[in-house]
């Protein structure tokens, strides 16, 4: 069964009409708002206090790196499973659920696990000290973050690179090694090649995870995570007093963030398509 395009977008009228109502309409109604109070005041609207010190700014580095890296990260660990089960297809069943697991196991219990085998009397910190060994690693600085992040990223690139993985023509495999050409040669040259417009796409998709990433990094370091999420509901909560309007801003930074990751690499993707073709 086909649908035609007129009645596609039809059917996809009230979707894109609750879309905008709730998330496109507040904010440009909360930029419009913004710019307003700055014509207005001056150097006492939000977007002085935001270019005032490099705090703020500072979070919005760490959020992107952040989320870069762990997305790469998560997209080499995934792959690498996916590729894997090729070979065994017979634990596909039993991967696939732990990756439906680990993708979703964040948040409190996440930070709760890594506090038992990292946290200062965490399994992995008194052993390394029973051997007169330093801890490797610190959960309260930022590579606690990253190693958060990839607990989750890893498992959900494992679950969104299978199909493409297993979509790839297995004739291919075949005349690449009646040519003489090893597993390694045609992955480097043939299967990651095809499967590059699809990686960008899943880099996207896992940038924006992390990027928008709440419950992980405030369950672990409470409101000195330093980064855009947190920044946000610290503002909103009020350790001393509120600041909704920075807030606003906060939030119009990380979704301009998101939407042009997400949009260089749906063009990407595109390209690359085109290209291939």
């Amino acid at each position: 069964m086909s649908l035609d395009a007129r009645v596609a977008w039809r059917l996809a009228v009230p979707l894109l009409v609750l879309t905008s109502t709730a998330l496109l309409l507040p904010f440009g109604w909360r930029a419009v708002a913004i710019l307003g109070e700055c014509v207005a005041h001056g150097d006492g609207c939000a977007i002085a206090d935001l270019t005032a010190d490099g705090y703020y700014l500072e979070a919005a580095w760490n959020t992107l790196w952040l989320a870069a890296l762990s997305a790469l990260i998560g997209l080499a660990i995934g792959l690498g499973a996916a590729i894997a089960l090729l070979r065994v297809p017979r634990l596909e069943r039993a991967v696939t659920l732990l990756a439906s697991l680990g993708a979703n196991f964040s948040g409190v219990p996440l930070a709760v696990a890594l506090l038992l085998l990292f946290g200062a009397q965490g399994v992995v910190t008194v052993t390394l000290q029973a051997l007169g060994l330093a801890p490797w690693i610190d959960l309260q600085g930022l590579g606690g973050l990253l190693l958060a992040y990839v607990c989750f990223q890893a498992p959900l690139a494992a679950l969104l690179l299978l199909a493409p993985v297993k979509m790839l023509d297995g004739s291919l495999e075949d005349a690449a090694a009646t040519l003489g050409a090893g597993p390694v040669l045609y992955w480097r040259r043939v299967g990651l090649p095809l499967m590059l417009p699809g990686l960008v796409e899943t880099f996207g998709l896992l940038f924006a995870n992390a990027a928008a990433a709440f419950a992980t990094p405030f369950a672990l370091n409470g409101t000195a995570a330093h980064v855009l999420a947190v920044r946000i509901a610290a503002l909103v909560s009020g350790d001393i007093f509120a600041q909704p309007e920075l807030s606003a801003l906060l939030a119009l930074v990380l979704f301009g963030m998101l939407a042009v990751v997400i949009g260089m690499t749906r063009w990407g993707a595109a390209w690359l398509r085109r290209r291939r073709a």
